[in-house]
């Protein structure tokens, strides 16, 4: 008689936050993203791949961020249910950039209307492929008269995501300031801290010093602050 296996339930996530604790973010930007490699099974070897990326401390991390350069981008189903299966949250990326990015801002900031729509495309898409929040990654220039579209597309995604999906993660990257200026902070600070406040926290650029570190806690709550440090040491201090 053949047995059945039971499949594997997924660990309980566990709010950290909540609990005053920091929390481990790991954010795959490798190659642009969406690699031969990566199959709704996992990790394959192919002969174009022979030595793949594989992650494997899942245990050690809390929020797992799938990066690409795309508008949207959607983690593949392989990295969703192994982090699921760790009690990790996933996030996807949405992101502007460039010229292309500044017209992307200009179309999805035209209204309140334009801001909703585009907020319940993304919580949609997130309900569709099983994850659990969005980075969102400004890093183009924001016109004046649509700031307060952004700070209401920011509130409106992290409310709406905890009330559709529950347990999530919106979070900002360090890139634009309030006046809608593309410059990089490097920290918490009067300049971001309007985007920060608008969601459940921000991930620093990676220049960052040991000051600036120091002076973001005056800004904003330590475990809502991700601080942004490159695997290849890109930038960081002590390059």
């Amino acid at each position: 008689m053949a047995g059945h296996i039971e499949s594997f339930k997924p660990v309980p996530f566990r709010d950290k936050v909540a609990e005053g604790q920091a929390e481990l973010l790991v954010c795959h930007d490798m190659k642009g993203g969406y690699l031969d490699e990566e199959s709704d099974e996992g990790i394959i070897v192919t002969p174009e791949s022979p030595n793949p990326y594989v992650f494997l401390n899942w245990w050690n991390i809390d929020v797992f961020c799938y990066f690409s350069h795309n508008f949207v981008t959607i983690p593949p189903t392989g990295y969703t249910n192994i982090a699921h299966d760790h009690g990790c949250l996933v996030l996807g990326t949405f992101i502007t950039e460039g010229k292309g990015g500044a017209k992307l801002c200009e179309q999805f900031l035209t209204s309140e209307e334009t801001v909703r729509k585009t907020v319940q495309s993304l919580v949609c898409v997130t309900q569709r492929y099983n994850f659990d929040g969005w980075l969102v990654n400004i890093e183009n220039k924001v016109l004046i008269q649509q700031l307060n579209n952004l700070k209401l597309f920011l509130r409106l995604l992290t409310d709406t995501m905890r009330k559709s999906v529950g347990f999530s993660r919106v979070i900002w990257y360090d890139a634009v300031t309030a006046s809608g200026k593309l410059h990089w902070q490097n920290k918490l600070n009067e300049l971001n801290k309007v985007w920060y406040d608008c969601c459940d926290g921000i991930y620093l650029n990676y220049n960052w010093n040991d000051e600036a570190l120091l002076s973001s806690a005056d800004f904003g709550t330590l475990n809502k602050i991700y601080v942004g440090i490159d695997v290849f040491a890109r930038g960081c201090i002590g390059r």
